[in-house]
Parts: C-alpha cells; sequence; structure tokens
C-alpha cells in the first residue's frame, strides 16, 4: 500500500458471501453514515461506470485497511475481486437482493448478491429471489419479496433443481434449464396455462392482468420448466431424443412436463418442427469459457463483473 494510512471505519460492517462491491460499499457508506464518494476516494476507486461493459478498478490494501478485513477474505467473499476470475457463467445474468430474512442482521441496506443459475428461492424463509432459468429478465424482487409458501410445489421444484446440480453438475443443468425455458417460450409465449394460471392468483390476487417479466409470472412456471429439465438432463432421454427412432416420443414426453393440463406433440407427421431443432441445438456438445457457455452457436452469458483491483 502506498501513500498516506487509510483510516479505519469507526463501525465494521462485513460483507455478504457472493455480495457485489456496489452493495458492499453503499452498506460501508450507510452504516458509517459517511458519502460514498469519499470511500470510493479512500480506496482510490476510479470514476464511475460510463457504460455495462465497463469495470472499474479499486484500491484491495486500502478497502482492506478501511474494513479491517483481511485482503484473501475480501477476495474470497467478493466474487469480483477473485483471482483467479470465477466461471462468470455460472451466475445469473444480472445480481440480485438478497433473501431480505436471511441478511437481516447486516446493517447498511439491500444486500445485492451473485446467485447462481440454480438458486431460485430460499427454501428456508418461502421467499421467491425473482428469476426463473438462465438469463431470465425478472425485474428483481426487493421491497416485497413474493411469499411462496401457499404454493410447496414452487419449494419442492428448488430442492429438485438444486439436487440436479449435486448430482449432475452445475453445466449440465444449467443447459438442461436452458432447453426446458426456451421450449416454454415457444410453445406459451407470455401465457400461461391452467396450472400457472391457478398459481398467479395465489401470487398475485388482486392484479386484473400479469406482466411477462413479473418474477410472480416466472414462479409460477417454474415447477414445470424443472420438471422438464430433469428429464432432460438424463442420459437415458437424451440417447431417446437423439435417435430418429424414439426422437419423437421423447420430445413429446418433454414438452407434456412443460404444463401437464396439455398435450403437445413437437414432430408433426412429416414436419421437423423448431422445437425439435431447438432440443437437438440444446444436446449438443457444449464449450465453457469464463464469461460463456455456447452449445451449438447458443451463447448463454453471465453478469458483467462490475469492478477488479488495481
Amino acid at each position: 500500500m502506498t501513500g498516506a494510512p487509510t483510516r479505519r471505519l469507526p463501525i465494521p460492517t462485513p460483507p455478504v458471501t457472493s455480495e457485489t462491491v456496489t452493495s458492499y460499499l453503499k452498506r460501508l457508506a450507510a452504516t458509517n453514515h459517511t458519502p460514498i464518494r469519499d470511500i470510493e476516494a479512500a480506496i482510490d476507486a476510479s470514476p464511475d461506470k460510463v457504460s455495462y461493459s465497463h469495470t472499474r478498478t479499486l484500491n484491495l490494501d486500502k478497502l482492506s485497511a478501511l474494513t479491517g478485513r483481511p485482503a484473501d477474505h475480501l477476495r474470497r467473499v467478493l466474487p469480483e475481486l477473485r483471482q483467479p476470475a470465477p466461471r462468470w457463467w455460472l451466475f445469473q445474468a444480472f445480481p440480485r437482493p438478497a433473501c431480505p430474512p436471511c441478511v437481516r442482521r447486516h446493517r447498511g441496506g439491500t444486500v445485492h448478491r451473485y446467485y447462481p443459475h440454480h438458486v431460485t428461492t430460499c427454501v428456508k424463509h418461502n421467499l421467491w429471489l425473482g428469476t426463473r432459468a438462465p438469463a431470465a429478465t425478472a425485474w428483481p424482487v426487493t421491497d416485497h419479496a413474493i411469499n411462496v409458501k401457499r404454493l410447496p410445489e414452487i419449494k419442492t421444484a428448488q430442492i429438485r433443481h438444486r439436487r440436479l446440480v449435486r448430482r449432475y453438475g452445475q453445466t449440465a443443468v444449467l443447459i438442461a434449464t436452458a432447453a426446458a425455458f426456451d421450449a416454454w417460450e415457444y410453445i406459451h409465449g407470455r401465457y400461461v396455462g391452467h396450472s400457472q394460471s391457478q398459481r398467479l392468483t395465489v401470487l398475485r390476487p388482486a392484479a386484473p392482468q400479469y406482466h411477462s417479466q413479473d418474477p410472480a409470472f416466472h414462479a409460477a412456471n417454474y415447477p414445470e420448466i424443472i420438471a422438464a429439465a430433469t428429464l432432460f438432463v438424463t442420459r437415458h432421454w437424451q440417447i431417446q431424443a437423439i435417435s430418429p427412432m424414439t426422437q419423437g416420443q421423447a420430445g413429446a414426453a418433454f414438452c407434456n412436463l412443460l404444463d401437464l393440463s396439455m398435450r403437445y406433440d413437437p414432430w408433426p407427421p412429416g414436419h421437423r418442427s423448431r422445437l425439435a431443432i431447438l432440443i437437438e441445438n440444446h444436446i449438443r456438445p457444449y464449450s465453457t469459457h469464463h464469461n460463456k457457455i455456447s452449445s451449438a452457436g447458443i451463447s448463454y452469458t453471465g453478469p458483467q463483473p462490475g469492478w477488479t483491483t488495481q
């Protein structure tokens, strides 16, 4: 560390695991009643972002001195400061507010975290965290998190989703969930089936209509998407979907799970549907990079980290 010593803030404020640097700095400023610009100046932070792809820099040693937290601890807890960089494509496209009860003891305002793709619900507090699938763009749940306690199938789907990751790995489940998500969009678009409509009535009882990016809309069809992903990720089903003799039956089984109230045949007689091609594309081998996963020309990217160390 160069220059004058950095004075430690009077009120210690620990970071939350996977918290964004911006969220942490805002909480530091709020807890210590200090303008955030003073915090940024103390750690030699570069000027604020001028575009989505622009990355700001900071002096990690000075942040460590300012907070009283070892630099290694800050690197471990704050993904943007890790070296080497984490595999960003394993995280949801945008950081989201943490479950309020889980971070209640952390002062200074809302905690924003980078969540992996398979974390959609706090199973401890029955709260929906705002997205249903890779790269989904549902607006974040902020002031009033959505309570899904009255819909236990959503919590059950989240538990199944996490078990799939433990069994098959994050990448395989990411591809399977992406396939189910894309198939859902192809079949339903902005509409919902009977089961999803009933869930929306519970989640948004007073709403005359629903926006497709409303987190409640995503929560309503999440159980069907995970049911389809559970089938898609299995090797037995993949072999059936590739074989010309069984791919029609495999496709129908996959699509029926996306809405249990309907029967959908993705392969009409004498016609190869767009949905059949979509499924084949997701089954093909994929490649991964730090911030992107590609499968047959289809790419899924993770968040753009906002900070790095000098």
